[in-house]
């Protein structure tokens, strides 16, 4: 493994990946742009494009692209499955605004501070159905895993919902990520690879990587709301009382009287929002002492090791050598 990514580091594949990156984000932001124009409800098409054109990585229409020129495919001929996770992904951001309620999206008011939160479940409903008819072309297949994937979504989050810091083990905290987080990415690079005429054994491979990818990513970004190179930032998910991997850690590594102590500086915050930022910086502390942050970053490396593993199968190509390139440096993204 040491040796291949020296040759992709030696080989300039970082700012070839680079350059692909941002082709196809541009390509994507075009067809995003174009399809919007389509949508012939005039009462929601207003709201459905401030909805989809605020911004993002793209990330998920990315690995469908990718995945699908891995395997041999065409990036014209998949992008409006490309397009149809972006939509699948967009609705479930405006959903999870309403539902945490966030205020902001990337630096813009939400969607139903914006409008209105009716409006929001609208619009968002209506992003299931759009993106439901952009996947239903490309086979049943397709379209079966499209609809599972925004099911185990709508199950994770529902598991979000329920946690507990007493409740809540490592365990059940990596299966919900698993179904909240991954599925839609491993059901990207999983319809990438169908929809690029790969074989059964590239599509399970790249479905694997999908879902690794996916984990990585979201304990990645769990880690963030902590810190990011141990400087704090937006306390958000601890604010908002919601158990990640590094809370999960602190408290099972900690003695009673430390857990009566994070128990109740969580109390403090939900009773409190004036003093939530004070009590969440903490109980980061308290994280931070644990070596949590050591462990997650761990976790990640692991997750990461699985993704890059996983496309060993696959045929030695400059798309092959790109997804290694996403896993490798998944450290250095802004993941929100």
């Amino acid at each position: 493994m040491e040796m291949k990514q020296q040759y992709y580091s030696e080989s300039g594949v970082g700012e070839a990946f680079t350059e692909y990156f941002s082709k196809i984000k541009k390509q994507v932001e075009s067809e995003l742009s174009k399809f919007v124009l389509t949508i012939p409800q005039k009462g929601l098409k207003s709201k459905i494009e401030y909805a989809v054109l605020s911004g993002g990585k793209r990330f998920r229409p990315f690995l469908v692209i990718l995945s699908s020129e891995s395997v041999g495919g065409k990036p014209s001929k998949v992008m409006p499955l490309a397009i149809a996770f972006e939509l699948m992904h967009t609705s479930t951001l405006v959903h999870d605004d309403i539902i945490d309620q966030d205020e902001m999206r990337r630096g813009q008011p939400s969607l139903y501070k914006k409008t209105s939160m009716s409006e929001a479940i609208l619009v968002g409903d209506a992003l299931i159905a759009l993106s439901v008819s952009l996947a239903s072309p490309f086979g049943e297949t397709i379209l079966k895993d499209v609809a599972q994937s925004a099911l185990e979504l709508c199950d994770g989050e529902g598991m979000d919902l329920l946690d507990s810091l007493k409740t809540t083990t490592e365990l059940v905290y990596f299966e919900k990520i698993r179904k909240k987080s991954a599925s839609l990415c491993k059901s990207a690079t999983y319809c990438g690879a169908i929809a690029g005429g790969g074989s059964p054994a590239e599509q399970l491979a790249l479905a694997k990587f999908g879902e690794s990818l996916g984990i990585a990513y979201q304990l990645r970004d769990d880690m963030l709301d902590f810190t990011v190179n141990r400087d704090l930032i937006n306390l958000k998910d601890i604010s908002n009382g919601r158990v990640t991997l590094p809370l999960i850690y602190c408290y099972s590594h900690s003695t009673p009287d430390e857990k009566k102590e994070i128990e109740k500086l969580q109390a403090l915050i939900g009773k409190d929002p004036s003093s939530a930022s004070e009590k969440a910086s903490d109980i980061v502390q308290i994280v931070r002492r644990k070596g949590a942050f050591d462990y997650c970053e761990r976790k990640v490396d692991e997750y990461i090791t699985q993704a890059v593993t996983s496309v060993s199968v696959l045929k030695d190509t400059p798309y092959k050598a790109y997804l290694i390139e996403i896993a490798k440096t998944l450290r250095i993204w802004e993941t929100a």
